[in-house]
């Protein structure tokens, strides 16, 4: 019951802030055998420009590489990106899902988990 009272008072206060609110999702991810850090950013920035092609480029994406992680793997890194809103979240991800990028995703990297966050200033 405390679990569902919990997720309830979440769910409210996520939709009714009125506050600047960005939604954030952070993928945990390692580089497959033979790709570099430079190989992970030419394919992002390869994946921006896809996405502003297809007018998509709200959604602010950076990969943050560590200088320090106790993750007991090596090359590791972050794929980090941002939208404006859910239904901006729901217009990348149905793009995303219906081209050969989740293909070219596995090609470059393996992402162990994925979260997602709320921004709020």
């Amino acid at each position: 019951m405390t679990r569902i009272l919990t997720i309830a008072i979440a769910g409210f206060l996520l939709a009714t802030t009125s506050a600047r609110a960005d939604l954030e999702n952070y993928f945990d991810c390692t580089m497959n055998e033979g790709k570099t850090r430079a190989d992970i950013v030419a394919f992002k920035t390869e994946y921006e420009a896809a996405a502003k092609a297809a007018d998509l480029e709200t959604y602010n994406l950076k990969v943050l590489f560590p200088i320090y992680a106790d993750t007991g793997r090596p090359n590791s890194f972050f794929w980090y990106g941002s939208f404006k809103d859910f239904a901006d979240m729901q217009r990348v991800s149905t793009w995303f899902q219906a081209s050969e990028w989740p293909a070219k995703f596995q090609e470059n990297m393996s992402c162990n988990s994925g979260s997602l966050w709320r921004a709020m200033d």
